[in-house]
């Protein structure tokens, strides 16, 4: 129906259009009824969502603080203030499994899940499990969230580059070149980078390197020094 103007219409046209509308909604009572419990229902439902989502991001986060907690745990006898202590590292390694695990399966999808699997790649490194702690930084970087995908992208690229796959660990360092985050910064990426040119290409080692000396950023001095390692002319 035409919306109405009350400055374009005589009072009998208005009571009139006025009669009209009431005696159509009451002509359709129940179907006017059944949109506003739809809208209502639609309404609650996302409001209920949120809040679940949110309460749901709120417990993983604080799950993930604790396993990083026990996972800088220390194997000590004594007590250590603010730092969790164990009496075995078998112990520690199974607590710190143990939480990791937990959130990766009851959170799964959200972004304290991807620090899990970086974290479990973290503590398979350690122990020397370094196909498992490659599995866990690629489910990492396929996560949800900025930062953890960033960080594992990072860890695994060390990774690759250790096995001797230069080429693979560029491709994950590049990655965070290209986008970097509050914490992986692109000078910190582009120093890991430009490593991977340091055995097969020293003179592009050398250029990328020269070029984060330059900007006198917060990579500078780290480019400089790894510059002095690179043989002259290289």
């Amino acid at each position: 129906m035409a919306r109405l103007r009350r400055k374009d219409l005589k009072r009998d046209r208005f009571v009139e259009e006025v009669t009209h509308q009431v005696e159509y909604v009451s002509g359709h009572r129940k179907q006017f009824i059944a949109a506003g419990t739809a809208i209502v229902v639609a309404l609650v439902g996302g409001i209920g969502y949120w809040t679940y989502s949110r309460g749901r991001a709120i417990n993983s986060s604080a799950a993930l603080q604790e396993a990083i907690n026990l996972f800088h745990g220390v194997v000590s006898l004594e007590e250590s203030p603010g730092l969790e202590t164990f009496t075995t590292e078998a112990e520690r390694i199974d607590e710190v499994t143990r939480a990791l695990d937990a959130i990766m399966l009851d959170y799964s999808g959200t972004a304290s899940a991807a620090g899990a699997s970086y974290y479990s790649g973290l503590l398979d490194r350690e122990e020397g499990n370094l196909p498992e702690a490659q599995s866990h930084f690629e489910q990492a970087v396929r996560g949800n969230g900025t930062e953890y995908p960033a960080l594992a992208r990072l860890a695994l690229g060390a990774l690759l580059l250790e096995g001797g796959d230069a080429e693979a660990a560029r491709e994950q360092f590049r990655a965070v070149v290209e986008n970097p985050t509050r914490i992986v910064s692109r000078d910190r990426a582009s120093i890991e980078y430009a490593r991977t040119f340091i055995e097969s290409d020293p003179q592009q080692a050398r250029d990328l390197l020269s070029e984060i000396q330059s900007e006198n950023g917060p990579a500078s001095s780290i480019a400089a020094a790894l510059l002095e390692t690179l043989p002259e002319g290289g």
